[in-house]
This record gives structure tokens, sequence and C-alpha cells, in this order.
């Protein structure tokens, strides 16, 4: 019954510049390994000793370029204008050995904080952004695209859509305060309510099969540690959200929804009064054959 799913988790682990029109995000649906601890960071004075032929070390500022991804900037070390004339782009990550210069070393060199030459490639990513400290989305960020990651973009519940969710690629744009997210713990007791972040990014990809969005289209998505990706959410269901608690899958505690209450309500019960509001309902989770039950915040269980 849920090939879709079982399909999904069968793509390759190769991962494509994410920023390409043509990629194919159905082959690429693998979550990317997880950065390590060492990776080199942008914004940064860096040697680094490449193992090809150069006049000494490589001495360089590391950036994001939107279309190349991280690089660095500079030349060996022996030049003198190194920081606003640099003759060498690197591409990164790259094997090499490598390390930030000291605050003693930058003070020796005359080195600027910052470039002139970085405004050339517009604003770069903060390093301080809510998502970066989302502990559900660590490991997940493209090694060369630090604000690209993949995220299950849908049309809705494939049940009522007949249309099954792609994991594409999505650049994060911004965040906003997401609504509070009631569920329930596996002894039934309601679980503390989740003020969580929601998060503004641009599709990437071009969508083989979904039809309410296209790619270069901007998308909101959620994060929790029950869900395989980060899942896109529509603004109907995050001014729904809030106001029902979502007992977990009884199958694999997923404890989110694809289409909002409201509709899920209407599609399990296509007879019902057009001003009848639900109190409690189950509904089948959207990611495997387990259900889930949602009932309305405030609502007497029954």
């Amino acid at each position: 019954m849920f090939d879709w799913l079982r399909k999904l988790f069968r793509g390759t682990a190769s991962t494509p510049r994410p920023s390409a029109p043509d990629d194919d995000a159905r082959k690429t649906v693998s979550p990317p390994k997880a950065t390590p601890s060492e990776a080199i960071p942008w914004g940064r004075w860096v040697w680094i000793e490449p193992r090809w032929p150069l006049q000494g070390r490589f001495l360089g500022y590391t950036y994001v370029d939107a279309e190349a991804g991280l690089s660095a900037k500079g030349g060996p070390e022996s030049e003198a204008d190194l920081a606003e004339a640099p003759s060498v782009t690197m591409r990164l990550p790259m094997e090499f050995p490598w390390r930030i210069l000291t605050e003693e070393e930058l003070t020796a060199r005359g080195l600027p904080a910052t470039p002139s030459w970085l405004s050339f490639f517009g604003p770069q990513p903060d390093p301080n952004a809510p998502w970066r400290k989302d502990p559900h989305l660590q490991g997940r960020f493209h090694e060369r695209y630090p604000d690209d990651l993949q995220v299950m973009v849908h049309d809705g519940d494939p049940r009522r859509t007949k249309r099954a969710p792609e994991v594409c690629w999505v650049r994060i744009l911004g965040a906003e305060p997401g609504p509070p997210r009631l569920a329930r713990q596996p002894s039934g007791e309601p679980s503390p309510a989740r003020d969580t972040w929601v998060y503004v990014a641009r599709l990437t990809n071009t969508p083989h099969g979904l039809q309410d969005i296209r790619q270069g289209e901007e998308l909101r998505f959620l994060s929790s540690a029950e869900m395989p990706f980060p899942l896109h959410v529509t603004k109907q269901y995050l001014e729904e959200r809030g106001n029902w608690l979502i007992n977990p899958c009884n199958k694999c505690s997923w404890d989110e929804a694809m289409d909002p209450p409201s509709t899920m309500a209407r599609f399990r019960f296509p007879d019902m009064p057009p001003d009848a509001e639900p109190v409690t309902f189950t509904s089948f989770c959207p990611q495997c054959d387990g259900f889930q039950v949602l009932t309305r915040a405030g609502a007497t269980d029954t």
C-alpha cells in the first residue's frame, strides 16, 4: 500500500549540486552524512596545505558562492596582496590539512576582517541562524551549500491527492516562530507544547509529480525527531496546528500530518454537515499503515 515510501528510500546516496534546474530529487533521498565537527567554516581566514605544487601554503578567506558553494580565495602565503587581489580560488571542501589563523597571525599579516571583494558574492549565510541550532536538522545540510537540505514536499495526504510526496532540495531563506505543536506521550499524557520554528525556504528542485508547487517557489517546513525528513507544511496547516493534539502514529510515531486537520476530517467524514466541528477522529498515518488520533485542544477525552 505504501510503495511510494518504500521507493523513496531506495534512492541513491549521491548528492548533486542542489541549485541545478535538472536535479533529480528522487535519486538523492538519503539524508546527507553529518557534517564533521572539524568542517571548514565560512567567513574565516585559513591556512590550507594543498597536495599540488604551490609556493608555500595557501592562505585564503572562506566564503559561500551562491552558485559554486563553499569556496576560498587567496594565494600562496608569499603573495603580498592576496587579501584584496587573490590569485587562486579553491572550491571546498577538499581533503587537505587546514587551520584557522589566530588573532596574532591576522594582526601580523594585516589581514582585514572581511576582504572588499566579498560584497560581490552577496549576503553570506548567518552562522547563528535558528536552523543551525535545531538538533533535528543537524547533519542534514549540504557540505558545500550550508543553507541547503532535503525536505519532504507534497500536495497533501497522498490518499486524498493520489500524488506521492517527493524529497526535494530547498534553500532556507529565514525562520518564523511556529505554532504550539501538541502531541501525546506513549503513556497517553499530553506532551508539553513545543514552540518551534517554521523555516521559510525556496524549492531548488523541479518536482516530478506534484502539481501545487514548482521550482523556485517559497515553502515552509517543520523539523521533528520522529520524521525521516523535515516536512513541508501549508499556511492553513500552521493556522490549525496549535488547536489540535496529535497522538503519534501507533506504528512509526509520526506526530505531524500533511493536510490541515479540517481537511483531514472532511476527507474522513465526507457526509459531515458543513457547520460540524469534530472534536476527535482517527486518521491513517501518511507515512505508514498505522493510524493517528487527533483531538481538538481543550476537549475532554471520551
